[in-house]
């Protein structure tokens, strides 16, 4: 499909979630883009924390299709009433990702934060994440097991409670990588693909990899 007609089929439902979800002053510089056919259900509240920077279309929501992405896959973007999902500044959120933020639940993504594809990203409690944060794809963060396990003791008790999860500035994240609760990665970090990351046993500037993932290798930075 012609790039441009994609950008004509776009501009409703861009226009409506501006003027839907911000403020006026806000809206009228139509920061965010949001691809035809995203599912959006927010009933909670969407930020832009950085009100002196805000540009047309620094937000896009959808719009890169990876080369192993579907072009036929569906973006969702959902925040429960009482919900908050914060940007402090641009964001790329590529086509077929899935964000869920529950209610009293906060997500925080840094400037120059971006996912290629397909990802899944699960807010319960707080997601935070700093600055130049790059995602590949098929990737799944999560504070929360989403059920609850409860102890044998005589009252009850929640054994598996909600957990923040932090990444730091300048983290790159390979394709199919897990992030569970309570996992909190330190700035300038590479995460090698389909490591599974919990815990917060890692060191910064380094190169994190494995099942159980850990440091095993400084590294002086890296870029795309």
């Amino acid at each position: 499909m012609n790039i441009y007609f994609k950008y004509l089929l776009s501009l409703p439902k861009s226009l409506w979630f501006n003027f839907r979800h911000l403020p006026l002053k806000q809206a009228l510089k139509l920061p965010f883009y949001v691809r035809y056919g995203t599912r959006v259900s927010v009933k909670g509240r969407i930020i832009i924390e950085d009100d002196n920077h805000v540009g047309m279309a620094m937000i896009v929501i959808g719009s890169h299709e990876a080369d192993v992405s579907d072009p036929k896959h569906t973006t969702c973007l959902t925040v429960e009433r009482g919900g908050e999902l914060v940007f402090q500044h641009t964001a790329h959120i590529g086509l077929g990702t899935k964000i869920f933020v529950k209610h009293g639940a906060r997500m925080y993504l840094g400037d120059n934060f971006a996912v290629s594809a397909n990802s899944q990203f699960v807010c319960y409690k707080s997601i935070i994440m700093g600055r130049d944060i790059q995602f590949a794809w098929n990737c799944l963060v999560m504070d929360s097991d989403t059920h609850s396990i409860y102890s044998d003791k005589g009252c009850i008790q929640k054994m598996n409670p909600d957990k923040e999860v932090r990444i730091g500035d300048k983290v790159w994240i390979g394709c199919r990588v897990t992030i569970l609760k309570g996992s909190h990665v330190p700035s300038n970090c590479v995460i090698g693909a389909t490591s599974f990351v919990s815990g917060s046993k890692f060191e910064s500037n380094s190169l994190i990899v494995g099942s159980p993932a850990k440091s095993v290798k400084p590294i002086a930075g890296w870029e795309l």
